[in-house]
Parts: C-alpha cells; sequence; structure tokens
C-alpha cells in the first residue's frame, strides 16, 4: 500500500482512465452531499486556503498504450460529482483557454486516447453519464426521459448553482486547484478487506452491495466484467430495487438453508436483513473461488422465480397467469410476504417437470387457506421459521404429492398449528373482523366470498366497492330509535364488527347512516350476490347479523 498526498488537479493530470468497477454500487449522492461540496468549494473562494476532500483508494492496471487504468475500490462518489461539477463549470467558461483547464476533469487531452472520457462509471450509469458528458450544448429538452436519475439532477444543481453564483468560472477553477486528496495505492493487498474496512460502518453500502462486491471483487477485472453483466445486473433488472434484492437474498438463503436460525456470537439468531452480509458468507465460505458462477448462476435463477412474486398497486391482475393469480392472492392481497421462500422451493420443482401447473396451484391454494385461516385465527402463519421447517420437511419425501405437502404445512404446534375447521369458523363468526383484517382485508374475504357465489359470474374484480357496515359505525337518532324499539341497543357495540354486518358496497358514501329499510332499495340494486340477499330481511339486529355471520362462515369453509 502507497498512500501519498496531492492535489485533485495531480490526481487528475496526464493519460489515465479513472474506472469504476462493476460490483460498485450505482451514483447517487444525495443533493444533500452536493450542497456541502459546493459549499466547501465557495468557502476556498472566500478564504483562499486549501481544502482536503478524502482519500482516493484504487489499483493501477496498465493499458498497452501507455494509459494507465485507475480502478477506483473507494471514492467513486465524490470523483464522480467533481467530474459532473467540471462539466457544468465548462458552461460558464469565460474563454477557450479556461474550457480547456477545466476539460483536464473530463477528457484525455494527449495520446491515443486524446477526446475520450476519463471517468467510466458502471453500467448502470454508462449511458446519462455519456450524454451528460456530450460535447454537444446542454438542453433540457434532450433528457425529458431521464431526469428522474440521480446523475442528472446532481448536475442540474451545479449548474444552477454555478449561475445564481456571484463567482466566475475562473474562480471555481481555482477553488478545484486547492482541493488536496490522500492517494492509497492498493499493491499486494485484498481489495475485498480494504473495501470492507473503509465500510465497516455499513452506512455507505446496502447489504446487497456488500454481497456483490464480496462475489466480484475477489476475480480477475475481465471476469468480473463478464459475470456482473450475465448475471448480477440481470438480478437487478429482475428485482427492480435494492430493498427487494434484500429481501430476496434473505430469502433465498432460508430456502437453500432450510432454516432461518444461524449461529452468531455463540447464539442462534433469525436471519434477517441486518445480518445479510454475515449470513451469506457463513452459508458460501466453502470453496468459493472455484463455485463463483455456480452460485451466480443459481442466485440469479432463483431470483426470476422471485421475479413472479412482486406486485404492486399497479400490477395488471387480468394479464396474469392462472398460478401468478394465485401468487398475487398469497402474497400480496393476504400480505403473506415469506410465502416466496417455499414458493421458490416449489418453482424449483415445477421448473425441473416434478411437479406440475395444476399441483402448484393446488400447493399455492393450501398456502393461501393457512395464510388466511391465521389471520383470522391470530396465529403464526407463514414465518421465515415455518417456511424452512417446511422445507426441510418436504425434502425428506420420496415423492412431492399432495398428502406429503399437507403434511408438511400442518406439522406445526403452538402458534404454528394449522387452524382447524372449528377454529376458523368460531373466528369467523364470534370475532371482529374489521378490527383483526381492516377494510383491505375485509374486502378481500367479502369479494372472494363473491366470487365463489351461486351467481359468481356478475362480479366484477375492478368494482370501486368498499365495505360498508350494515348496522353503521356511528348511530344517529333514527338508528338508536329503532334498536331500543327491538330492545336490542347493546348489539351495536358487541355485533358492529362481526362478519354477519359487513357487505361490499358502491354506495357507501351515499347511503352512509341510512335507516336499514333505505339502504336494501340500495342493497337490491347491487351487483354483489351476497349484499342483494340483504334484501330479504324484514329487520336488522342482532339475531339478523348472528345468522348471516353463521352462514358466512360456512360458506368460507368451503373456500379457505
Amino acid at each position: 500500500m502507497d498512500a501519498k498526498k496531492m492535489r485533485l488537479i495531480d490526481f487528475f493530470d496526464g493519460t489515465k482512465i479513472f474506472t469504476i468497477p462493476v460490483y460498485q454500487r450505482k451514483y447517487d449522492w444525495q443533493q444533500e452531499h452536493c450542497k456541502q461540496f459546493f459549499s466547501d468549494i465557495e468557502r476556498i473562494i472566500q478564504s483562499g486556503r486549501e481544502h482536503f476532500l478524502g482519500t482516493f483508494v484504487y489499483q493501477v492496471k496498465p493499458a498497452a498504450d501507455g494509459f494507465g487504468e485507475y480502478i477506483i475500490i473507494d471514492g467513486q462518489q465524490r470523483i464522480t460529482s467533481i467530474v459532473l461539477f467540471a462539466k457544468a463549470l465548462c458552461e460558464f467558461a469565460d474563454d477557450d483557454i479556461l474550457n480547456e483547464e477545466i476539460l483536464i476533469f473530463i477528457k484525455n487531452l494527449q495520446g491515443r486516447r486524446k477526446g475520450k472520457l476519463k471517468l467510466q462509471p458502471t453500467e448502470y450509469d454508462l449511458t446519462i453519464f455519456e450524454k451528460l458528458m456530450s460535447d454537444k450544448k446542454f438542453d433540457v429538452e434532450d433528457f425529458k426521459g431521464e431526469q428522474s436519475s440521480v446523475m442528472y439532477k446532481n448536475f442540474i444543481f451545479f449548474r444552477e448553482k454555478i449561475l445564481s453564483s456571484e463567482y466566475s468560472a475562473k474562480q471555481f477553477y481555482n477553488a478545484l486547484n486547492k482541493l488536496n486528496i490522500v492517494g492509497i495505492l492498493l499493491e499486494q493487498e485484498n481489495p475485498q478487506e480494504i473495501f470492507e474496512s473503509l465500510n465497516s460502518t455499513g452506512k455507505d453500502l446496502t447489504e446487497s452491495d456488500l454481497i456483490r462486491n464480496y462475489l466480484l471483487m475477489p476475480l480477475d477485472y475481465e471476469i468480473q466484467q463478464n459475470f456482473y453483466k450475465k448475471y448480477w445486473l440481470e438480478i437487478e433488472k429482475l428485482l427492480r430495487t435494492s430493498e427487494n434484492i434484500e429481501e430476496f437474498l434473505v430469502q433465498y438463503l432460508i430456502t437453500k438453508r432450510k432454516s432461518n436460525s444461524i449461529a452468531r456470537n455463540g447464539k442462534n439468531v433469525h436471519l434477517t436483513k441486518n445480518i445479510l452480509y454475515y449470513s451469506f458468507k457463513r452459508y458460501f465460505e466453502d470453496n468459493f473461488l472455484e463455485k463463483v458462477e455456480i452460485f451466480l448462476q443459481d442466485i440469479c435463477r432463483y431470483a426470476r422465480f422471485y421475479n413472479k412474486f412482486i406486485f404492486d398497486e399497479d400490477t395488471n391482475f387480468d394479464k396474469l397467469s392462472a398460478l401468478e393469480k394465485k401468487f398475487y392472492e398469497l402474497i400480496y392481497q393476504l400480505e403473506s410476504t415469506t410465502a416466496p421462500i417455499i414458493l421458490m422451493y416449489l418453482y424449483d420443482k415445477y421448473e425441473k417437470n416434478i411437479i406440475d401447473e395444476q399441483i402448484f396451484i393446488n400447493f399455492t391454494n393450501a398456502l393461501i387457506s393457512l395464510s388466511f385461516r391465521s389471520k383470522i385465527c391470530k396465529s403464526a402463519g407463514i414465518t421465515g421459521q415455518f417456511a424452512g421447517n417446511v422445507i426441510a420437511k418436504l425434502d425428506k419425501e420420496k415423492f412431492l404429492d399432495e398428502d406429503a405437502f399437507w403434511s408438511a404445512i400442518t406439522f406445526g404446534k403452538g402458534k404454528y398449528t394449522f387452524p382447524s375447521d372449528e377454529t376458523f369458523q368460531k373466528s369467523l363468526r364470534n370475532d371482529d373482523l374489521y378490527l383483526i383484517l381492516r377494510s383491505a382485508g375485509c374486502k378481500y374475504l367479502l369479494y372472494t366470498l363473491e366470487k365463489n357465489s351461486p351467481q359468481a359470474k356478475e362480479v366484477s374484480r375492478d368494482d370501486k366497492a368498499t365495505v360498508e357496515h350494515i348496522l353503521p359505525q356511528r348511530l344517529n337518532a333514527n338508528w338508536k330509535n329503532y334498536l331500543e324499539t327491538r330492545n336490542d341497543l347493546q348489539a351495536h357495540e358487541i355485533l358492529l364488527h362481526k362478519l354477519g354486518n359487513l357487505t361490499l358496497s358502491a354506495y357507501n358514501s351515499e347511503i352512509s347512516n341510512s335507516d336499514f329499510e333505505t339502504k336494501k332499495k340500495f342493497y337490491a340494486e347491487s351487483g354483489f350476490f351476497y349484499t342483494r340477499e340483504l334484501k330479504n330481511f324484514t329487520d336488522w339486529t342482532s339475531a339478523q347479523i348472528q345468522i348471516r355471520s353463521k352462514k358466512l362462515a360456512n360458506e368460507a369453509l368451503k373456500i379457505w
């Protein structure tokens, strides 16, 4: 290791290429960092003093044409921001000589690579970076599709700050010349160990960043690039966000290890995002270098499975396959976020033709029943621990059939018990379901009952209906008088949130606290079978609510 203090401009001077290696995260300096950098530059102008910018850790790889390729191990966020600032500054240079001087931060000015950009960012940032660095005069109209890019936003920030500043382009350039750094050249040191020590606080890098680096950094640079583009970039595209990547990696490890328990500091702890990197290294440490590509291939394959489990409010339900609609119900509607642990295991068997699509659907239906019953009965449902145990049990079976799967998901005891029919029905009839499931959960319950009703074909999935309390949450004078005359006023508090008192209505805001006879007129025109049935009731007190609760509970048992 060779550490030297130097001026920033000397670091950029000469025939150099600064390469951001593929294992680095994408550029993501926030505006607060840009504000601090710009403020430091202005203070240099005001005081005339030099300023220490920080350290740059790098390796040098000689190129055949005499250029030195500087592989940036630490400092990529700062070096990218400096180049963006310099490019913004070029626009305000007063003359060609100053412009040429500023270009030392942007392009090589001599040798075979004269005119070529000095900085080579990661694949993720390359397109927008090259577009910003173009010799073409900047026009915001050229970037209509890229204005959400962090790199674009920071370039615009620097451009606007320079434009509104009282200082000239020459003063800003002179300030850049007063920035000092410490350049740390790695020679025989392990770059992975250096990288980890520089980021030991965990503030700069996510757990998935550390895992990517762990997989790629020990490899030769050309192999790094190849594996990054072939595998890791594909994982990022499939999973879309760093949050999804980390959640996937946690669940991938539980699926592979068949357990969410891991030993750490002499204790068994649950495998979570907070210890993802530690857990990952523990799992992959044996014969690591010889198997990196095998590991990446497998992770990428399971990321393809996990891609099928990512849903949000923009998901087009009608375009999903029959199997994917079941995933949507289990993961998105029932919010069973750890179910993909078991589903990835099953997807592997499905892709290998060990199970067919209908069996996969049947297995997923069983998980839906477990998840929904657990919500109603307030049991644990599908947790990481439960999922790991299910996979371990399935792995011991000679044949993966419905009997084996049913046995695996019903083996749990205590809070992991599969709620019985009796327990499920009792909770459906007697518990305050609206308080347990809230509006979205109740809508799922009522809508699913409608889908399985005698007139299910009339039900529209896109109906804007909401959950209606037939006996309203707030009693007006008419309702109080109605219940008092029937000696049933106590029913309001006891039965308000019971299943029998809930229905789907597209007229919730219109009928609100209307009396039962008025509500019945709206219910009679409803597109929902169980809502329409309410027109047959002559009264609405505790007796009717209990009758309807029992009926709907019986229908729910057939579905789940």
